[in-house]
């Protein structure tokens, strides 16, 4: 009798053990399966994900975080449905936290396929490495800073000849130094500037060349007037004539006294404001750029050519208002204006004596601007036929752009999209590039037209408007 007693008390013992370990699986079970947990090591759609997948920062394949195989899991190890469990028989599509065994349990911390954040697998997340559509993904996602075929938000326009990190100086010869952080062959490299250009922005010689860093193919550093070049990239001169962000040469002629969103991205904008006129007979306008808006965060820098009858090389013809206020740009000694915004900072440089300027907003663009007039000569051979008492003061801009958007809008602004491809007819004496009706904007400061993106931010105020024609 005493020995089936003690024999029922064994089965009875472990049974109440089989219990026990059944509502442990169901506390925190860490199945090996598809749970769909955070911090699964599977497939999932996750955060910092490597693979393949639409993740933030994910490794795997799932929707997860630090996910690590194909399940929706936080931490999850395996297949159970279950809480704080460390056993049981379950096999698959766990839905919790914190699981570590094979039960059906739905449980956290599950390290098998599940939708968890920081997967490392084919998830749809941040910083995925490979195939996902992912931040900072180095795969074939569509992500930020992803290596391979991304398209997300990130350093989106990486291959900017202007990405780079400034170093500092050589210690003997004092020369400047930068290391590119742009895609491609000169990614990493270290570019020294030139001895005979030793800075990037020349010291009290407003008339020497600087050094000019390139990170493009290129990878070269060079010296260079910090001026506009009409036949380089991001142009817009003449009447007025484009060069896009692709190279392809275009005009725009807009409308006289019409204003047109040149860029609109994410968080920039930039309008201009043109001047024209119309000989008798003509069916369009003769227009040029007088004035440009530049918009971001809560800020407007308004750089407009003056009105003058009679054009005088020594007279400074240029205006720069800030947020509606006139801006004074000192002639001697640094000869700069400057400011720090809530995020970035703003300068305003003379690049000679007068009518010429660099504006640099830190992490958008840098803009080297020149007043001219319409000489005589010009005026004669396009028979523009401008009045005798104005000499149609206007802007001859280059732009170089630091951190555009896969989707930025704008005449120029589109032309530096990816795989963007020109519609005007190549190889005519003027290929136009038409839309004034997407681009019109209803004045110089506003951000709205039918394709334009940027947002202003809270805080903006009503400024005044400059003189135009």
């Amino acid at each position: 009798m005493a020995s089936r007693t003690i024999r029922k008390l064994y089965i009875l013992v472990a049974f109440l053990i089989i219990l026990l370990s059944m509502d442990a699986i169901f506390a925190q079970g860490q199945g090996n399966g598809n749970g769909n947990n955070n911090n699964g090591n599977g497939n999932g759609n996750n955060n910092n994900g490597n693979n393949n997948g639409n993740n933030n920062n994910g490794n795997g394949n799932g929707n997860g975080n630090n996910g690590n195989n194909n399940g929706n899991s936080n931490n999850g190890n395996g297949n159970g449905n279950s809480s704080n469990g460390n056993g049981g028989n379950g096999n698959s599509n766990g839905n919790g936290s914190s699981g570590s065994g094979n039960g059906n349990g739905n449980g956290n911390n599950g390290n098998g396929n599940g939708n968890g954040n920081n997967g490392n697998g084919n998830g749809n997340g941040n910083n995925g490495n490979n195939n996902g559509n992912a931040n900072n993904g180095n795969g074939n996602g569509n992500g930020n800073n992803g290596n391979n075929n991304g398209n997300g938000n990130g350093n989106k326009n990486s291959t900017a000849p202007t990405d780079y990190e400034v170093l500092t100086p050589t210690p003997k010869t004092g020369q400047e130094r930068a290391s590119c952080k742009a895609r491609g062959a000169c990614y990493g490299k270290t570019l020294v500037c030139p001895s005979q250009c030793a800075h990037r922005k020349p010291k009290q010689n407003k008339k020497k060349k600087g050094c000019y860093i390139d990170c493009s193919s290129k990878c070269e550093a060079t010296c260079k007037h910090r001026r506009a070049n009409c036949n380089g990239y991001g142009s817009i001169c003449y009447d007025p004539r484009f060069i896009g962000g692709d190279g392809v040469m275009f005009y725009f002629h807009g409308a006289k006294g019409g204003d047109f969103a040149i860029v609109s991205d994410e968080n920039l904008q930039i309008n201009a404001h043109f001047i024209g006129t119309r000989p008798e007979g003509r069916t369009r306008d003769f227009t040029w750029v007088q004035a440009l808006a530049v918009m971001f965060d809560t800020h407007t820098l308004v750089i407009a050519a003056k009105k003058v009858s009679h054009w005088d090389n020594n007279f400074d013809a240029l205006t720069v208002r800030w947020d509606g206020e006139a801006v004074n740009i000192p002639i001697d000694g640094e000869a700069e204006w400057r400011t720090n915004g809530e995020e970035r900072e703003v300068i305003v440089e003379r690049t000679d004596d007068a009518n010429n300027i660099r504006v640099s907003v830190a992490g958008l663009v840098q803009i080297d601007i020149r007043v001219r007039p319409i000489g005589e000569k010009e005026n004669r051979v396009h028979h523009y036929h401008i009045p005798a008492n104005d000499a149609f003061a206007h802007l001859e801009t280059q732009f170089k752009f630091s951190n555009l958007s896969d989707f930025v809008e704008g005449v120029l602004g589109k032309t530096y999209r990816p795989g963007y491809v020109s519609p005007v007819k190549i190889g005519v004496p003027m290929p136009l590039m038409g839309g004034e009706d997407k681009y019109h904007t209803p004045s110089l400061y506003s951000p709205l037209c039918k394709v334009c993106r940027f947002q202003r931010q809270p805080g903006f105020g009503a400024i005044k408007e400059v003189a135009q024609y």
